[in-house]
């Protein structure tokens, strides 16, 4: 992605956080309040002025009650491709971790996900009561649910509520991928 396009996409993240919190009548100080990102950082991202991490806008998008891709301002065109070129990523580059939206219809997303060696991504603040699935694309995937955890080789896949702390461990050194389909309970 070329820094135009990012930034167009930040611009966009903006606008679209915006109108959610306006649809719901709320306030930028309330937003923060019940998603517990700052005031700061809510507002800097509705500017156009930070690159929001993946945890703020996963803790907006609960707060808000909508798919992550919502706020992203992702739809999914009426093809049944998605094309690798042609999609945007979300990183995460201090935790080794890129995310790529393919689809999204109401209550489902579906996301390819890179996660780099010996890298570790710890989520707390998903969609509550929501369901997971992740299948290992290539690699070898430590997930820790709660007080599990599970070792997953590639093809292997796992179902879990995403509601719940966890944290996708790559204990190689080579890039893990993955799949990872959101179904949404309560959205």
């Amino acid at each position: 992605m070329t820094d135009k396009e990012n930034s167009s996409l930040i611009q966009n993240v903006g606008i679209d956080l915006r109108n959610l919190r306006k649809e719901r009548n709320l306030t930028i100080d309330q937003l923060a309040q019940e998603s517990g990102v700052s005031v700061i950082t809510i507002s800097n991202i509705e500017n156009g002025r930070s690159n929001p991490t993946l945890n703020s806008l996963w803790k907006l998008s609960e707060a808000l009650s909508v798919p992550l891709t919502k706020i992203l301002g992702y739809t999914t065109k009426p093809t049944i491709i998605s094309s690798f070129s042609e999609s945007y990523f979300i990183n995460d580059l201090n935790n080794g971790w890129v995310v790529q939206p393919i689809f999204q219809e109401e209550n489902i997303e579906v996301f390819r996900v890179s996660l780099k060696g010996k890298c570790a991504n710890k989520v707390i603040n998903q969609t509550k009561g929501s369901i997971e699935i992740i299948t290992v694309m290539k690699g070898d995937l430590i997930l820790k649910v709660g007080e599990q955890q599970y070792h997953l080789s590639t093809f292997d896949s796992i179902n879990f509520d995403s509601g719940m702390a966890h944290e996708y461990i790559n204990p190689s050194e080579e890039d893990l991928f993955l799949n990872i389909v959101v179904k949404y309970q309560n959205i």
